[in-house]
């Protein structure tokens, strides 16, 4: 765009030259003309010459930090250009000649392609510009940070003499459909659903509800579980129930955190999860709380559909 505007400069100065007429003018459309080809050659062997990779040192990041990114550029030194990356949909970022490290924050849970990044070359005036990709397509998950400030209190349930063995029990009406068991119904008995088992080796059980949640209510809710369950697995441990799951998972070591952080990164909104019982702590967006609707992502990042599971 910036060419054509010297170019058409050039053609105007060139106009006046000749219906004044004016040597001077002339000389200095000739010049302009000059200068735009000679940005366009540089520019162009730049490109030809360009040896640039990315590398994303990390594949799983907090929601409080941003993706760094490794960007190593190989140029002619005596080539005068300058190279730049894109930051914000309109903001560049000028990278030394040898490259630099760029940071691209996310600040959304959840799992992420992170496409060829797009770097811009340039002469020196900013003339003449290529745009180029770098990179491959590599997914990162970003990780809900614990919050220490929003634990729930227990939910009421039902008394422990009340709670049934594991296995089923007849449907009740309002149960989520993924609870349902459907092999009773094809052998000919009553429709029954399977019943939520109670906590292993009797560890505390949270419940995660994200039932008619929107987005950044789910959000709220993954940050409030995980930094429930990050207090409670450091003081003997617990049990979460995640919507749409039939069976507790324990959470009693340090793995066994980091396996739910990566579930609770994932977490989407879900059925209504059945009663629970006696004791159970039921993490649940408040209804008389108000969120902020997430911030817009960043260029060239893209969430991954749902069920994609977490990068490898």
């Amino acid at each position: 765009m910036r060419a054509l505007i010297w170019l058409s400069c050039a053609g105007a100065l060139a106009l006046a030259a000749g219906a004044l007429p004016s040597l001077a003018l002339f000389a200095l459309a000739v010049g302009m003309v000059i200068m735009v080809l000679w940005a366009a050659v540089t520019v162009l062997a730049a490109r030809s010459r360009l040896n640039a990779t990315r590398l994303i040192a990390e594949r799983e990041i907090g929601e409080d930090r941003p993706l760094r990114m490794r960007l190593d550029l190989g140029l002619p030194e005596r080539l005068p250009v300058r190279v730049q990356v894109r930051i914000t949909r309109r903001a560049w970022a000028e990278l030394e000649p040898a490259g630099g490290v760029v940071e691209v924050p996310i600040g959304r849970r959840g799992a992420y392609r992170i496409q060829p990044t797009r770097l811009r070359i340039s002469d020196a005036l900013g003339i003449f510009r290529l745009t180029v990709e770098v990179g491959e397509r590599e997914k990162v998950l970003v990780l809900p940070v614990p919050d220490g400030g929003g634990q729930p209190a227990p939910a009421p349930g039902r008394a422990v003499e009340h709670t049934e063995p594991d296995g089923l029990r007849p449907y009740v009406p309002g149960t989520p459909v993924s609870r349902i068991h459907w092999l009773s119904l094809a052998r000919g008995m009553e429709l029954h659903e399977r019943r939520m088992g109670p906590p292993p080796s009797g560890l505390p059980l949270v419940v995660v509800d994200t039932h008619g949640a929107c987005e950044a209510e789910v959000d709220w809710v993954a940050r409030a579980a995980a930094g429930l369950v990050r207090t409670l697995s450091r003081s003997g441990g617990c049990a979460v129930l995640l919507p749409g799951e039939s069976a507790a998972t324990p959470v009693e070591d340090e793995e066994s955190w980091r396996a739910l952080h990566r579930r609770l990164a994932l977490l989407e909104a879900g059925d209504r999860p059945a009663r629970p019982p006696a004791g159970a702590i039921v993490v649940r967006f408040p209804p008389d709380r108000t969120v902020d609707p997430p911030p817009p992502l960043p260029p060239g990042v893209v969430p991954l559909p749902a069920g994609k599971g977490r990068p490898r």
